[in-house]
């Protein structure tokens, strides 16, 4: 017998939190382990970074299932079912797979990210399991940049339920060390203007040492289901003329509304609105809040060193 796959591994985790609540990670795997009877060889099985493979295939059956919204994280190292969870378990005979999990829009919005670049024509394939990518034929370099894909896209939703997290000062600081990270205000500085009286503006980023060129920001934590909608951006905008700028960064936890992003162009001011997913993207892609994980090295034939001999 194999370990089985972190698929046939989502059942068994969604029925061992809905009998116990909310649950650590680490005692996840010996629980899935011994509900589906696996033998100590295949306990004892290990990848190349020497994490134990049940240990592994729990914690990605954990995070497919958190990106579908039948799993929570409610703290740090725990994983509890939710109501939709009991739900899906209730209404799913057999086995629970990525084919149940895309019936919710939060996992077909995590598969969007988790896509890789279509090597014939450009377009882009949606990739969800190593399975899958190895069935269409590609090559070992083209599965780890689909794999990695789907670990950042998975990432993503992470990033961002923890950013929600934060206090709302806290969470001004850490869009001003985004923005920072970007290289803006390299040449000036950015200063956050919260505990000012600068009312709707949370930070300036001064693009040179005198201070002339000035972009203003707007920072906006807010629940992921709610939405930035038009007076929000009407209040931002009578800030920025009030500065008598005509740039600003309005960054939120959330998505903004159509109304809004009308508004948003066509006033006189040019302002970027940065979503929540476009937010954690930029802190994956800038490295802010996040750390390597695992890296592998690949080599190949040095022919030049042949030559030389």
């Amino acid at each position: 017998m194999s370990v089985p796959t972190y698929e046939d591994m989502m059942r068994p985790v969604l029925e061992i939190l809905a009998a116990n609540g909310e649950t650590q990670f680490r005692t996840m795997p010996d629980e899935v382990a011994d509900v589906m009877h696996m033998s100590e060889a295949d306990r004892a099985q290990k990848i190349g970074s020497g994490q134990l493979v049940v240990t592994n295939r729990v914690g990605w059956a954990i995070t497919y299932l958190v990106q579908a919204g039948v799993v929570s994280r409610p703290r740090r190292g725990y994983a509890e079912i939710t109501p939709r969870g009991r739900q899906l378990l209730s209404q799913t005979a057999g086995p629970i797979s990525n084919a149940n999990l895309a019936q919710f829009d939060e996992f077909q919005e995590f598969r969007r990210r988790s896509r890789k670049p279509n090597r014939a024509q450009g377009e882009t394939d949606a990739v969800t399991t190593t399975d899958e990518v190895v069935a269409d034929a590609d090559t070992p370099k083209e599965i780890i940049d689909a794999t990695v894909a789907t670990v950042h896209g998975a990432l993503v939703s992470e990033i961002l339920e923890r950013v929600t997290q934060l206090s709302p000062k806290d969470f001004e600081s850490l869009v001003l060390k985004v923005l920072g990270a970007m290289q803006y205000g390299t040449a000036g500085h950015i200063e956050s203007t919260g505990d000012s009286a600068d009312a709707g503006i949370d930070g300036v980023i001064s693009q040179d040492p005198l201070g002339l060129d000035r972009i203003y920001v707007q920072a906006k934590r807010y629940a992921r289901d709610r939405t930035v909608g038009r007076p929000a951006m009407q209040a931002f905008v009578g800030a920025l003329q009030g500065q008598q700028a005509d740039r600003g960064v309005f960054i939120a936890t959330c998505a903004f509304t159509r109304e809004a992003l009308d508004y948003a162009d066509r006033v006189g001011v040019r302002i970027i609105p940065i979503n929540g997913i476009e937010l954690a993207e930029l802190m994956l892609k800038h490295r802010v809040g996040v750390q390597t994980d695992y890296v592998a090295t690949l080599l190949r034939l040095d022919e030049d060193f042949y030559d030389s001999l």
